[in-house]
């Protein structure tokens, strides 16, 4: 069987959990955005004005970013690490790594001190990694097919 690009499962139920977290401290945290994205890029979830084309776009660009970053760190001697910032003039940006699955993406803007940032994405991290690692550990739904092999898709049915 091929390599999958993620391991998460995500129930309905799961879902409404994360959402309802992030929706909350995205108040409290006074964040722009945040994002829970999987490390290759797919979106999980979305809370703040940006679109679901831009969270998308920032999904995918924040998990390339990180995926270079621990390359950086390999050569170094690092085994990974698990967070990257860059400031802006207007906008910080927050990408860390919540589970061995999923990165956590917070936008701030630049009056936010990198402490009050870390602090938020440990609190984050600490209350939704039980609910990404149960959704990594579910079983993989199984319909019977090797996708990986070349189907005759005229004689399935």
């Amino acid at each position: 069987m091929g390599e999958r690009l993620t391991d998460l499962i995500i129930s309905e139920n799961e879902l409404r959990e994360i959402d309802e977290y992030l929706a909350k401290t995205l108040i409290d945290s006074q964040a722009k955005h945040i994002f829970l994205v999987d490390k290759s890029g797919q979106l999980i979830s979305k809370h703040g004005p940006a679109t679901r084309s831009a969270a998308s776009a920032i999904a995918a660009l924040s998990a390339g970013v990180y995926a270079a970053t621990n390359e950086l760190a390999r050569q170094i001697g690092e085994t990974e690490f698990t967070i990257t910032f860059h400031q802006g003039n207007e906008n910080n940006i927050h990408i860390s790594l919540l589970t061995q699955e999923s990165l956590l993406i917070m936008i701030f803007d630049n009056r936010a001190p990198i402490g009050a940032i870390r602090f938020w994405a440990k609190k984050i991290g600490t209350a939704l990694t039980p609910v990404i690692e149960r959704m990594a550990n579910q079983a993989p739904m199984d319909f019977g097919v090797d996708l990986d092999k070349e189907l005759d898709l005229d004689n399935i049915l």
